[in-house]
């Protein structure tokens, strides 16, 4: 153990978003024997009295990294922390060592009827992603 930043086969959890009453939770796995590899578990829960519909993600990562999205578990999210999305990111990096990684994250959906969208910079990695 020791050091800082995220070593091979750790994990670290992180809060990407909590506003428009949805929150959304990163869990940053990072393979155990490829260091540039780091998958994410994203999960999305909503305190909101109406389910959040037309829900979508994305995401963006500075050009020397790539990523990879699956789609969403679903794009509803329900009402009052009734059940969670989840969406699966994969991360590859080879410059894991020198940057501190930034990802610019874009979240659209409806909710009461109206269309949100929101796009936020997220600068709270860990070092090694």
């Amino acid at each position: 153990g020791g050091g800082l930043g995220l070593s091979p086969g750790g994990n670290h959890q992180m809060l990407a978003y909590d506003k428009n009453g949805i929150t959304a939770r990163m869990e940053l796995l990072k393979h155990p024997s490829n260091k540039t590899l780091t998958q994410i578990n994203a999960s999305f829960t909503s305190t909101n009295d109406t389910p959040v519909t037309n829900f979508t993600f994305q995401a963006a990562v500075p050009k020397h990294a790539k990523l990879q999205i699956n789609p969403p578990s679903s794009t509803t999210i329900p009402p009052s922390n009734s059940g969670t999305v989840t969406q699966v990111f994969r991360i590859s990096n080879p410059m894991h060592d020198q940057k501190i990684l930034s990802m610019r994250i874009k979240l659209d959906f409806v909710l009461g009827g109206a269309p949100v969208s929101d796009l936020v910079q997220l600068d709270g990695f860990p070092p090694g992603v």
